[in-house]
């Protein structure tokens, strides 16, 4: 045997035969219940219900295209290495544990030879025969749903694994004063009352203790009932936080099933997994979009800028009527995102002096994010992002500010700023983070303009320390300045600080957060200067190219008579093109200006307009404006709908 036959021989033993053509991705698909209309003809159909004849339809789609029904222990398989995973994978789910799961979806199941998991909910179980099942709002008959007897003969089926839903999760709790229903997974409860914690909420402790003992009550029940516990929970609601992800793992149960509409990879091993939600309104195109993964996605952003300190009043019937007029105006408006601000700025100096949900450390001026950041989102149909400060919070005397070197104190023409190098201040402004997650409900985060650090900050102590101990600069910064190479390297070491810095505070705010559609987006905004002058990298620690690889996405400031540009129209078309040499069009978003500070009077609509027009021919696809005043309706939504608005550009190109 020739040398280079031994050698490919060896090489063929040494690695599995599938890896090269092993497939990487599969698709999870979602079913509730199933109703036979030439059985039962006048049965109501439910959110998530299909019939028969549809189900038939796709479990014939999914044999004419090749795809292939798999179990979950193939995709663990895979995963280790043992077996690869068949070419066009498709997992199928069932949710809730209804009756027509053993009589419709069974039969089904063996007759085409597909494998799958259900997930019945454990309080509807123990309910006994002839009772009533709370299912949302209507009391259905226990008939309704599964005997364990039927689960158990399903359970002994090589094509079925038996998972949980929750032992009695699957309801909504009152997540804010305001009563808003959230998923209990994933919201601590809100009562008038007090539970020990903050503000009439669960503590984090007691948050905690909820869902873990739900989630250790559900496994027990199938170990008892079926003889094996569960090893896979299905989020009611598909809502959950990475908070109860922990705790769905501590009591035995690693592999969580969301509701995030997407494709599925073996290299994601977190054990989170996404799934299609199927109704009787998917079509067949839809559906077969699902199997593949090859779902058509809306990227383009629109954003509005809103000051919740504009829809705060005093009295709470004047603040209801602004809320409704913020809900009613983004709705009309056709846009994809809004940036609300999660603090109080009552002064308008970019500080935090208060926040708008309980926290540790601040005044709460108003429980008010969770309530509007909800109410956009199911009311407006936008996403959120928390629009946050990353330094710039005020908590008194005695605190370490940033400091300026040629005065020692902070620089009263900036804003006044927590030291980022004091362990304290990055704890306590963590926790802030941490407390908006588990009591605002929001999609993303944006942080603030006041992440900079100038030329001349920070020369105080922790600060000179850290320069000394991390990064083996010299601790006075007036000898850093006197030199070119230590400028720039201490320049490189800020930027990147401050980006590692908000990557810390994204965790801490994710931990509880409730995530239900998307994972948590992050945008940072960025001065027009750094992009205009790289040189002044320097002056504010921000560099274009790093954040357009640190977030989903950067937001520059695109304010033209805020830089005093002389022609705004080319000052425009200059920051887009510098922009777009260094980040991709669709990492950047665009803000423009409403208001012109310089004399407290708003930019006219046509203006804003035509600007919205000029950045576009740049190639600046995604874009917003602020401040959104819209008690005074302004800027003029009829006068930037066909610049603006997502509606009205989707109805142009069809």
């Amino acid at each position: 045997m020739s040398k280079w036959i031994a050698t490919l021989l060896a090489l063929t033993l040494a690695f599995p035969a599938f890896a090269a053509n092993e497939a990487e991705t599969y698709s999870i698909l979602s079913y509730h219940d199933v109703i036979d209309l030439t059985q039962t003809p006048d049965r109501k159909i439910y959110p998530q219900t299909i019939t028969r004849d549809r189900l038939v339809k796709q479990f014939n789609l999914i044999d004419e295209l090749g795809y292939q029904p798999i179990s979950f222990q193939q995709i663990l398989d895979a995963r280790a290495g043992r077996q690869p995973l068949p070419e066009k994978a498709v997992l199928l789910t069932f949710d809730d544990g209804y009756r027509s799961v053993y009589d419709i979806i069974f039969p089904l199941l063996k007759l085409y030879d597909f494998p799958a998991v259900i997930a019945p909910v454990g309080s509807w179980m123990a309910v006994p025969a002839g009772g009533k099942v709370l299912y949302g709002d209507v009391h259905l008959p226990r008939e309704r749903f599964m005997t364990w007897e039927q689960l158990r003969e399903l359970q002994d089926s090589p094509l079925i694994e038996v998972a949980s839903h929750s032992y009695d999760l699957h309801h909504g709790v009152v997540g804010n004063p305001f009563g808003n229903q959230l998923p209990a997974a994933a919201s601590p409860k809100w009562s008038p009352g007090n539970f020990n914690g903050m503000a009439g909420y669960e503590s984090p402790q007691e948050y905690e203790a909820r869902v873990g003992n739900d989630l250790k009550r559900a496994s027990a029940q199938l170990k008892e009932k079926l003889g094996q516990a569960p090893r896979i929970l299905f989020w009611p609601y598909g809502a959950y936080s990475e908070a109860s992800v922990e705790l769905s793992a501590q009591a035995g149960m690693p592999y969580t099933f969301s509701l995030l509409a997407h494709i599925n990879k073996l290299s994601d091993d977190t054990g989170q997994l996404g799934r299609f939600l199927i109704d009787q309104e998917t079509s067949l195109e839809t559906f077969e979009e699902y199997l593949s993964g090859d779902t058509w996605e809306r990227k383009t952003e629109r954003v509005v800028h809103v000051d919740l300190d504009y829809v705060y009043d005093p009295d709470p019937q004047q603040q209801s009527r602004n809320l409704d007029v913020l809900l009613d105006r983004i709705k009309r408006q056709g846009i994809s995102t809004v940036y609300l601000q999660a603090y109080a700025d009552a002064d308008g100096d970019g500080v935090a002096e208060a926040m708008y949900f309980p926290n540790r450390h601040m005044p709460m001026k108003e429980d008010l994010f969770n309530r509007v950041a909800w109410q956009l989102k199911k009311r407006s149909l936008v996403k959120v992002y928390a629009w946050m400060p990353v330094m710039a919070f005020d908590l008194g005397e005695g605190q370490e500010y940033v400091s300026d070197v040629r005065s020692g104190e902070p620089n009263p023409e900036n804003y006044r700023r927590l030291s980022p190098y004091s362990a304290r201040n990055r704890e306590i402004i963590g926790d802030i983070y941490e407390d908006l997650g588990l009591y605002g409900k929001f999609g993303g985060l944006l942080f603030h303009d006041d992440a900079f650090l100038s030329d001349f900050e920070d020369a105080g102590e922790s600060a000179s320390d850290w320069y000394r101990q991390q990064w083996d600069l010299p601790g006075d910064v007036e000898q850093i300045r006197q030199d070119d190479a230590l400028m720039s390297r201490w320049s490189e070491q800020k930027t990147q600080f401050l980006i590692d810095f908000t990557h810390q505070l994204a965790e801490r705010a994710n931990y509880y957060r409730l995530v239900d559609n998307n994972k948590l987006e992050t945008a940072r905004n960025i001065y027009a200067r750094p992009i205009m002058q790289p040189e002044s990298e320097r002056w504010f620690a921000q560099d274009l190219e790093a954040f357009g690889q640190a977030y989903d996405y950067t937001a520059v400031m695109a304010m033209p008579y805020m830089e005093g540009a002389d022609d705004p129209d080319a000052w425009l078309k200059e920051l887009a093109e510098k922009s777009l040499e260094q980040v991709p069009a669709n990492k950047l978003v665009f803000e423009l200006q409403a208001s012109d500070w310089r004399d407290q009077t708003p930019v006219s609509s046509k203006t804003l307009a035509h600007w919205m027009d000029v950045i576009h021919e740049a190639g600046i696809d995604n874009y917003g404006y602020y401040p959104d005043d819209f008690l005074n309706g302004h800027p003029d939504t009829l006068v930037l709908r066909s610049n603006f608005s997502l509606n009205a550009q989707l109805g142009a190109a069809q």
